[in-house]
């Protein structure tokens, strides 16, 4: 096993050890929750990480690759303490962020207009259309779907969003009646691994030079979550 992925194993078991130590998970959890918990934090481990290889954006491409970062470290204690829907508003705001990541980072005076005018604002059914358009995912999209599954992927996290009710007046009566399930656990990581997926390809195709120049092991974390189909296409991709 790669040196780097071996780092990601000490990384998630740290991990474990802080959620234990804070009590938002038991000392002795189920091995069910434990393998979970693994899936999850190695899918938003690799996503974390385009924060850190990613260096020397510009500001338009830059902040929204920090917001992927920033929500995808927020997934695991939330889905362990058992609040689905802020997991779906977290994994929506990656798909959100990546797509804005795409469109913006060609748009500069777009970005600029975003961040002075109020009332100046980009549908993400916009940001879905330029992704379909781009140069690159027209090569790339008849082989592997990514935008497709973007697109899928964000309708179906809205939907869940959306389709919550609340049954208890009592605050304390409804939060009680949260907590970690693993069905609906492994419902979340399902289409968390659905959006890491489409997310990790679709950077790597728009990087794609930036990605070959990363060292192997970082390579080898992000095309780790990536089916077999989606390394051929990356490998093969060359514009």
């Amino acid at each position: 096993m790669a040196k780097r992925l071996a780092a990601v194993q000490d990384d998630f078991e740290s991990v474990i050890a802080l959620l234990k130590a804070r009590g938002i998970i038991s000392g002795t959890p189920p091995s069910a929750l434990i393998a979970t918990a693994q899936s999850v934090h190695a899918l938003t481990y690799s996503l974390i990480l385009w924060r850190f290889r990613l260096t020397g954006l510009p500001e338009h491409g830059k902040v929204f690759i920090e917001e992927v970062a920033s929500d995808a470290l927020q997934v695991l204690p939330q889905l362990l303490m058992g609040y689905s829907k802020t997991v779906k508003l977290l994994v929506r705001g990656i798909v959100e962020n990546a797509l804005r990541h795409l469109y913006f980072s060609d748009h500069p005076i777009e970005f600029i207009r975003m961040n002075r005018e109020r009332k100046w604002y980009l549908t993400i059914d916009h940001l879905c259309d330029y992704a379909k358009q781009h140069p690159y995912f027209l090569v790339t999209e008849p082989q592997f779907d990514a935008v497709n599954q973007i697109t899928s992927a964000y309708s179906e996290l809205s939907a869940g969003v959306h389709g919550r009710t609340v049954r208890d007046l009592e605050m304390r009566a409804a939060l009680s009646k949260m907590g970690y399930d693993q069905a609906s656990a492994d419902k979340e990581l399902t289409i968390l691994r659905k959006c890491a997926v489409a997310v990790n390809f679709a950077l790597c195709v728009f990087h794609h030079r930036r990605v070959r120049a990363f060292q192997l092991d970082d390579r080898r974390v992000i095309l780790h979550t990536l089916p077999a189909r989606a390394r051929e296409v990356w490998t093969g991709f060359n514009p």
